[in-house]
């Protein structure tokens, strides 16, 4: 059986990336043969130095077809062609890119639907018209195969799930995001000393909001110092963490990391107390579970899928309540709660990804 994973934006770096690259590197353990398409030679230095997975495909397709960069959501007409071509040549494609349901796709690993998290202006409007046309027309025939089981839907969290189930009339199946055993694997015990030291780990772009991340050092103690890992996808987003960074005059409390190595994450992660996550509505967000298997304790915005895993003690509304929670969860770390803190997100780990996703892969053709 030859199974396509269409995943143009594979180079990116990002979670949904990672999903990709383990739905791959389960399917290749399992035996079958992979043909992936992405929108340019896959750059597998990169993508170990980031996720220490050797990524082989048995076939490659490079289509750059698109008008906008490969991570933006206006691509989805391209995106049609381009799935339809990859179905032609595999007997199964799974895509875990678009966020939508796209033809010739038979499973559908979606971090939100498309058209839920569109801003709602008039360029949109026109852009998308047709495409709000033509999903209509496929609802119903999308819903039939779904409820059928020919299509398969997958959700990332259940925050999602739900917002597919308003979008498409689909009820999906949870399939939570897989974090890496490398950030299980702790090199050195929680005993360990650890700095007063808040960490974010983000890809730089707008829509982190962690420009907020240096407001909220500004209201607390001097003694506890930051510091924002990510790559840098966005030179707006940068710029503004900077001006930030200048308008509160924390530039001694709050340092920016680019391009760091898993092992240097991880070295900074197993010397934090504090994870912050600054974004609004997160899909998932799989940093977060990083950090907590690394024993950090989380500190989250009140909204989207980490609720279903980070307490409500920990979630804020306003960057003052982000920084009162910071302080208490410095001066509360321990190694006990790093420990229970680690045991939360077991259920998150690859294998039980990976155990999951066979299940329901093979299912159907069972």
């Amino acid at each position: 059986m030859l199974v396509g994973i269409f995943h143009p934006s594979l180079n990116a770096c990002g979670g949904a990336e990672f999903v990709a690259i383990n739905i791959m590197k389960i399917l290749k353990e399992q035996g079958y043969s992979i043909v992936v398409m992405t929108d340019q030679e896959i750059d597998r230095t990169k993508i170990n130095r980031i996720y220490g997975i050797d990524l082989i495909a048995d076939s490659r397709i490079i289509f750059p077809l698109a008008l906008f960069p490969p991570t933006d959501f206006h691509n989805i007409y391209f995106d049609v062609v381009r799935c339809r071509l990859l179905k032609n040549r595999c007997d199964i494609v799974i895509d875990a890119y678009s966020n939508e349901l796209l033809p010739g796709a038979d499973i559908a690993y979606i971090h939100f639907p498309l058209l839920k998290r569109l801003p709602s202006n008039l360029r949109n409007q026109i852009y998308y018209a047709p495409y709000r046309i033509f999903s209509k027309k496929a609802k119903e025939y999308a819903s039939q195969r779904a409820r059928s089981g020919s299509k398969i839907v997958l959700a990332n969290s259940r925050y999602t799930a739900k917002a597919i189930e308003e979008a498409k009339n689909i009820t999906a199946s949870v399939l939570y995001p897989p974090v890496s055993s490398f950030f299980f694997d702790h090199p050195k015990p929680f005993t360990t000393p650890r700095d007063n030291l808040v960490v974010t780990v983000s890809r730089i772009s707008e829509e982190k909001k962690l420009e907020t991340i240096p407001r909220i050092a500004k209201l607390t103690s001097k003694k506890i110092s930051f510091q924002i890992i990510g790559l840098p996808t966005s030179r707006r987003a940068l710029q503004a963490i900077l001006a930030s960074i200048k308008k509160y005059k924390v530039s001694d409390r709050v340092k920016i990391s680019t391009n760091s190595s898993r092992e240097q994450l991880r070295e900074i992660l197993l010397g934090s107390k504090v994870y912050l996550h600054s974004a609004v509505g997160e899909h998932f967000g799989i940093s977060i579970a990083e950090a907590m298997a690394s024993g950090c304790t989380p500190v989250v915005h009140d909204s989207g899928g980490p609720r279903e895993f980070v307490s409500k003690d920990l979630r804020y509304e306003t960057s003052e309540d982000a920084a009162q929670k910071v302080e208490r969860a410095i001066s509360e770390w321990s190694p006990k709660i790093a420990i229970d803190t680690t045991a939360e997100v077991k259920r998150f780990h690859e294998r039980e990804f990976s155990k999951g996703f066979i299940q329901i892969f093979e299912s159907p053709m069972s």
